[in-house]
């Protein structure tokens, strides 16, 4: 048996290969976590744009829009580049500035929530995190919350006493990233997340932007990661709960960009250089000849493999596609789950977390943050 893990905030090489991503912003939700942490830290190093959702950006972190209804501001993905020593930072922001004032009025609560810590078994049962702040207004708010529940209205909820950036702690605009120190979790429940709360008001210059970089879980906080030509990055570990997986059955509903644990079958492939990149329906690329399926005469096709729920499944409508080539953590699995020269692959088994988003136009998992082989 093997299990890897990775972080999903870390820094990856993707391959340019073929496939399409899927479209919609649809969110599934389940009731139990598929990403429980013991010993991880993230510095969102995988940032490649702007402006990029936490939820979007990292599976197992999920945004909240308490307020204004009316409204999509969210904590989301931030660079800097200081032109003087060539560094660029990656962290993750919130914000209710507006240059164009067409906000003004509008009152801002949103959380930004963690992926569930598992407390229990943590070794070190201490989370961090780094803040920075500027554009310093009385009426914006940074507050951080222990949770039992990924919500704002988790039905335990604690306020936690806790060192962050401030007007004069270092004061000034993006003066200085501020140590949290290690926050102990001890005696706040087993399984727990933990919730920034950022309030402010909309406008033209009337918030403070805020912060946050290096969360870190189940390990002492390190000195902060400056980012690309910043210095080494340490080694993320964090660990998914395989027992939540769900039945490709089960992920072939769920909402396009959803963040899931799935368990199936290997059972087939798209061949090396397919006829087209991108198919109506599985009948498509399977009359076009383009799938290798159990019983081809050779298997040439690397960058993705078909599961399902049956090790013997031939109807491709009950099968997901799983991408093999646009994380490390995908690469990893790759050399233990591509078909290329392995016909004894067929019906093995491998739990993959990742992303609901189309490949090759067809339902698949992509962003593998974490893969498991064998039962």
């Amino acid at each position: 048996m093997t299990v890897a893990g990775f972080s999903a905030c870390s820094n990856s090489d993707d391959d340019v290969l073929p496939g399409l991503g899927g479209g919609g912003n649809g969110g599934g939700s389940t009731t139990t976590p598929s990403v429980v942490i013991t010993d991880t830290i993230y510095q969102f190093n995988n940032i490649e744009a702007q402006y990029t959702p936490i939820n979007e950006l990292c599976p197992g972190w999920t945004h909240e829009i308490v307020s204004p209804a009316d409204d999509d501001r969210t904590w989301q993905s931030k660079t800097f580049t200081n032109n003087s020593t060539g560094v660029t930072e990656k962290y993750i922001q919130a914000t209710a500035h507006d240059s164009s004032d067409k906000n003004a009025g509008k009152t801002y609560e949103l959380w930004m929530i963690s992926p569930a810590l598992n407390v229990k078994d943590a070794a070190n049962k201490v989370f961090s995190f780094y803040s920075e702040g500027a554009y310093w207004q009385s009426t914006s708010s940074l507050e951080v919350y222990v949770l039992n529940e990924p919500k704002s209205t988790a039905s335990s909820k604690e306020k936690l006493n806790v060192t962050l950036a401030t007007s004069t702690n270092p004061g000034g605009n993006f003066k200085g990233w501020v140590a949290s120190g290690d926050i102990s979790l001890e005696g706040k429940g087993d399984l727990v997340y933990i919730g920034f709360r950022y309030v402010a008001q909309g406008g033209n210059s009337n918030s403070t932007t805020y912060c946050i970089d290096d969360f870190a879980f189940g390990r002492a906080q390190v000195e902060h990661f400056m980012g690309e030509g910043g210095g080494e990055e340490p080694e993320p570990t964090p660990d998914v709960d395989w027992s939540k997986a769900i039945s490709v059955a089960e992920a072939l509903t769920q909402a396009d960009n959803s963040t899931f644990a799935v368990k199936g079958h290997i059972v087939g492939c798209i061949k090396n250089s397919p006829s087209k990149t991108f198919y109506e329906s599985f009948a498509e690329a399977q009359a076009a000849g383009d799938i290798e399926w159990a019983g081809a005469a050779a298997f040439t096709g690397y960058s993705q493999v078909f599961i399902a729920d049956d090790a013997a499944e031939t109807d491709g409508t009950k099968c997901i596609l799983v991408k093999l080539n646009d994380t490390d953590a995908a690469k990893a699995l790759r050399n233990e789950a591509k078909l290329e020269g392995n016909p004894d692959r067929i019906g093995m088994t491998i739990y993959v977390q990742g992303l609901k988003k189309a490949n090759y136009g067809l339902p698949g998992v992509r962003e593998i943050t974490a893969y498991k082989v064998g039962e």
